[in-house]
């Protein structure tokens, strides 16, 4: 299969079947797969037998995957081709694109609004990671360590309490200093949601250098 607009032919071209309408996108996912692990991706482009990822370390052809998207979806195929720092995906049933993307909007648009209200909202991809970092709380510095990682937020294992809704600033070695809000804590976690979002690339990026690093 080839996402392309081009829907199958006879030998003397004519047309089969209605081409295949394929939708643009850059919709945020966590693809898993059982050889290359967990890594950030984008949707490039979404139709209703496949799916175009970007992300760091492309799956090899042949290999099964699963693109797990912010509201909790799971979107599963083989990669039928692959190539610098994109893979095409077979899916293997066909899936609803308007209703995946109208999905995503109402979950941009409910982030949005959960920024003036703090609402609970479908959270971006979480990543597992066990990486040191640096909380200032109230100008004390904590050094901690980071459990999880998505774009909007982390989970850190903290020495001592922090206080709910306080803003912190937390240091990650090449992802810089971020300001964040507490937004949980329980025994010796907290759950820290960014004030501005991890950019994709610096993100993607540095997931990858963390994977090939271990």
């Amino acid at each position: 299969m080839r996402l392309t607009e081009a829907g199958t032919t006879t030998d003397q071209g004519l047309p089969l079947d209605r081409p295949e309408r394929i939708v643009t996108t850059l919709l945020v996912g966590k693809l898993l797969c059982v050889h290359t692990g967990e890594r950030l991706c984008r949707i490039r482009n979404i139709s209703t037998k496949g799916m175009a990822v970007e992300t760091e370390r492309p799956p090899s052809y042949g290999a099964w995957v699963t693109v797990e998207l912010r509201s909790g979806e799971r979107l599963q195929g083989t990669v039928v081709w692959s190539s610098s720092g994109r893979a095409g995906v077979e899916f293997a049933e066909p899936v609803e694109v308007e209703r995946i993307l109208a999905e995503a909007k109402a979950n941009q648009s409910a982030r949005m609004r959960s920024v003036v209200r703090a609402a609970r909202t479908p959270r971006a991809p979480r990543f597992e990671v066990q990486c040191p970092a640096r909380v200032i709380n109230f100008g004390q510095s904590l050094d901690v360590v980071v459990e999880n990682l998505s774009q909007s937020g982390a989970k850190v294992r903290v020495p001592q309490g922090l206080e709910l809704d306080t803003q912190v600033v937390v240091s990650i070695a090449g992802l810089g200093a971020r300001r964040a809000a507490v937004r949980w804590n329980r025994d010796d976690t907290a759950g820290l949601s960014f004030i501005e979002i991890i950019p994709y690339n610096d993100l993607a990026a540095w997931l990858g250098h963390l994977g090939t690093s271990n």
